[in-house]
């Protein structure tokens, strides 16, 4: 999970967005160790990320002077170190976590589904996922190898995905009133969902491992950038208004990892 905040007075930008938007990256004088500076095309403003594989980034507009970083970041000093705090809170929790091992069951709260699973060992070097009756899923091929375990629970948490994330977010767009023009589910590696100019939803398969609840407010806050693709007043208060606990779904998103099982890794990855 990243700590992430605008510095130059923006609400927030896409719920549970983890990383820096995509752009030329440079390495900047150390104020904070091991911060770096990413020029983006399209950011507007100045914004910070903390996580615990990049460390700290500073999301800079494209002619942005960066000599102004270090006295901006002395201005969030408080941000950065409470940042950093739930940074190594989560590397301590993994540490502890260091010897994953595969899950006996998988709960789907996000979609209100419990599954059993049963590994059984083929001649096949591939590992599959099939379902079965009673909410059972058989892991069947080269089960001994724990990667390709993981890699098939993957494949087959994205077909879960497909069938209810997508069609969950027609019906809410419908129900209240958003056009929407196209869907598409995956692993993402930098956000829980997001939402090009287009109109385009992305929406991120461990959003399946969220509460009900907290799953439903990453989905109206996408619908709502259909209408205002900022964070601007107009935006919030369209969000506030489809999610009136909106601010509190914020602060239990920065948490939100602790969802995660350990064999999943909380890092996205390419399924």
């Amino acid at each position: 999970m990243t700590a992430a905040e605008d510095v130059a007075g923006a609400a927030f930008r896409h719920c549970g967005e983890l990383a820096a938007s995509r752009g030329r990256e440079e390495e900047a004088p150390a104020f904070w160790p091991g911060y770096r500076v990413r020029k983006s095309p399209r950011a507007r403003q100045v914004r910070l990320t903390m996580s615990l594989r990049d460390g700290l980034v500073v999301v800079v507009p494209r002619r942005f002077d960066v000599r102004r970083i270090p006295d901006l970041l002395q201005t969030r000093k408080a941000w950065l170190e409470r940042a950093a705090g739930r940074v190594e809170e989560e590397r301590k929790n993994r540490e502890t976590q260091a010897e994953v091992t595969l899950p006996g069951r998988i709960s789907l709260p996000g979609i209100g589904q419990e599954w059993a699973l049963y590994y059984r060992a083929t001649d096949s070097r591939r590992v599959m996922a099939a379902e079965r009756a009673g909410n059972r899923l058989v892991l069947f091929g080269d089960t001994g190898r724990s990667e390709s375990c993981r890699a098939a629970l993957g494949r087959w948490l994205n077909r879960k995905g497909h069938e209810h994330l997508e069609p969950q977010l027609v019906s809410l767009a419908a129900e209240r009133g958003f056009a929407l023009s196209r869907v598409v589910v995956k692993s993402q590696r930098t956000r829980w969902a997001s939402c090009s100019r287009r109109g385009t939803i992305s929406l991120n398969v461990r959003l399946l491992f969220l509460p009900e609840d907290l799953a439903r407010h990453v989905l109206i806050h996408e619908l709502c950038h259909t209408v205002h693709m900022d964070h601007s007043r107009e935006f919030r208060a369209l969000l506030e208004r489809h999610d009136p606990d909106c601010k509190e779904n914020r602060r239990k998103l920065r948490e939100a990892w602790r969802h995660l099982p350990a064999w999943l890794d909380s890092r996205p990855r390419s399924w």
